[in-house]
């Protein structure tokens, strides 16, 4: 069989390619300055401007380390602004994409948590914990949602896996925290339930900065 040289359809193929390959070109160079401008804006603590960033990282369709990461930084700065409902939809789309991955898992526990929503926060943290059992901070944050879903015995028993493990790991301030949180857990069952209700607050963003700071090595994403 022979192929018919048509001038016209190649000539305007030939075009196509030309006009499509500096937006393809653009497009790889448009998610690596979108990507230093989210990460400046967000260490800056300029987080409505680092969001709008992080989403324009992901729409230029960076490779999938680059786009996890960003998935990952957008639904923490969302949780930052108090946009939760958007930082739990980020987060339970990642656990769904990416259902062994424990960063997803934490982040979205850490969402749940947020917005009060104890008991989903209990189940993300539980799945979190199942997929990194030598990881202390997210007993913590198991221990905290149990604590938020009326549930201080279960508390006080996931604080105390994590003083082990932070015990084995020589993490001494972790271990004498975990230890504190249990005398105070101990000690709010005499007062009205919401008393310690700015107490859980302040921890469950400690265990969120503290995740986010030290625990999760964004940069290993990137490599």
């Amino acid at each position: 069989m022979k192929f018919k040289y048509r001038p016209v359809l190649f000539i305007t193929t030939l075009i196509l390619c030309i006009l499509l390959l500096p937006s393809m070109v653009f497009s790889g160079d448009n998610y690596k300055s979108s990507l230093e401008n989210a990460r400046n804006l967000d260490k800056d603590n300029f987080y409505k401007d680092a969001a709008s960033y992080w989403q324009k990282t992901i729409n230029a369709n960076p490779p999938p380390n680059i786009t996890l990461y960003a998935q990952l930084k957008l639904s923490d700065t969302y949780s930052r602004l108090g946009q939760l409902d958007k930082a739990i939809d980020i987060s339970r789309t990642l656990t769904e994409s990416n259902p062994g991955h424990y960063d997803s898992w934490f982040h979205l526990a850490n969402a749940f948590a947020a917005s009060r929503e104890y008991s989903q926060a209990v189940e993300a943290f539980k799945t979190a914990t199942t997929l990194k059992p030598e990881e202390g901070l997210s007993r913590v944050g198991l221990a905290l949602a149990y604590f938020g879903d009326k549930k201080p015995d279960f508390a006080i028993a996931e604080l105390m896996k994590g003083m082990k493990i932070f015990k084995a790991n020589k993490n001494i301030s972790w271990y004498r925290d975990c230890r504190l949180a249990i005398n105070q857990i101990k000690g709010f069952a005499r007062f009205p339930p919401n008393f310690a209700d700015l107490w859980l607050e302040k921890n469950l963003l400690r265990v969120q900065d503290t995740y986010m700071n030290i625990a999760l090595d964004l940069d290993i994403l990137l490599n």
